[in-house]
């Protein structure tokens, strides 16, 4: 009898060693599935009727977690010219994201508005700073959200610190781009003092840092550039937008694996979206609209959606070393809707990128978030 406990015992370990292939490189074994939901700061206060794939309607983020999503991503901006994303907001929603057990990941943007690699506007309250002024600011300013967040118990899992880095951020100060491609020490030490603020109150070492490069294509002489700084993060954040990047699957399946080949960093897509039709809702253009935006491999239909998913989630898990953790789909709720004429109507250019069609119901898609 004790030799037969003694077999099933190392069965078991076997087991629970080998069973989740697809664990981050920190033991986790949440597969993450995961959405940005920073519209909803916005959006909730018009009671938008989401419905499942059978018309009846849901309390969204009970309904997105039953599905499978594990994983909500929220954008801070420091002084909204919309008055939107703001602290207050972000810690609003991230109290209900904890309630209901799921992790949050913050998306530090360091501006007042939308940043991306185009677009890097410091926050006006730190225009005009010198150098070591903005390295105090960026400091004082992280340590001050993570300490408030740690205060309602809503510490996030992930922090992102920048949004779509490629051309660094804070422009002119930390830019690496164009002019200022010398400039890599500058980005690097504001990165360093945004670290240092978060570890600070993170005194467990349970916040997982990101940096966020939109171009899976490119994103390799980024992070090569950065080794020279030894930057203390943790995953590298990936968006992938086959309307913007390479259509070449292979080709995004090999930069993928060399990212974590060469870094041994864990990756997460961190921003996803495929379209189930080239129709739109309302009265705003859309960001893709054209059959030559998408995938040859994937239609612009409910089960093309579908498919697409599918292909990211296992090209993700099939990432080396383990490496690949998870994907984060972007606005699967900015969808059109009546009730408002400005949101309704010009208000979304996204709603046939949503995880819910035009009658508001859920699509195909979302069933993958419960794959394992």
């Amino acid at each position: 009898m004790k030799l037969l406990k003694l077999i099933l015992l190392i069965v078991l370990v076997s087991c629970s060693t080998n069973d989740d292939t697809n664990s981050g490189s920190d033991g986790s074994d949440d597969f993450y599935k995961g959405m940005d939901l920073s519209f909803q700061s916005e959006l909730e206060a018009y009671d938008i009727d989401y419905k499942d794939g059978n018309g009846n309607s849901v309390e969204l983020l009970d309904f997105v977690k039953s599905k499978g999503t594990n994983l909500v991503r929220l954008k801070l901006w420091h002084t909204p010219q919309n008055g939107e994303n703001g602290l207050s907001d972000v810690k609003a929603y991230a109290q209900k994201i904890k309630s209901k057990n799921m992790d949050f990941l913050l998306n530090f943007h360091y501006s007042d508005y939308w940043a991306d690699p185009g677009t890097q506007t410091p926050p006006t309250a730190w225009q005009n700073m010198t150098f070591e002024q903005l390295k105090v600011a960026i400091y004082s300013y992280t340590k001050d959200v993570v300490a408030q967040l740690n205060a309602q118990n809503t510490l996030p899992d992930i922090i992102q610190i920048g949004n779509e880095t490629n051309s660094g951020f804070l422009w002119d100060y930390g830019r690496v781009w164009d002019n200022f491609s010398d400039n890599w020490s500058n980005y690097a030490a504001l990165v360093s003092e945004a670290i240092r603020a978060i570890k600070e109150v993170d005194t467990e070492n349970n916040i997982r840092i990101m940096l966020h490069h939109s171009d899976v294509e490119r994103a390799i002489f980024f992070f090569n550039e950065l080794q020279a700084f030894s930057l203390d993060f943790d995953i590298i954040g990936l968006s992938y937008y086959p309307q913007f990047h390479t259509k070449d699957l292979n080709l995004v399946t090999s930069k993928l694996n060399e990212l974590a080949n060469t870094f041994n960093k864990d990756i997460l897509m961190v921003e996803v979206a495929y379209p189930f039709t080239l129709q739109w809702n309302d009265n705003q253009t859309n960001f893709i609209g054209s059959s030559d935006q998408i995938l040859v491999e994937f239609s612009p239909s409910p089960q093309g959606q579908k498919a697409y998913i599918e292909w990211l989630i296992q090209t993700v898990k099939n990432i080396p070393g383990n490496h690949g953790i998870g994907f984060c789909y972007w606005a699967p709720d900015w969808v059109a809707f009546e009730g408002n004429e400005v949101t309704s109507t010009s208000g979304t250019s996204w709603e046939n990128q949503c995880l819910f069609d035009f009658e508001l119901k859920a699509l195909p898609a979302l069933d993958v978030f419960n794959s394992k």
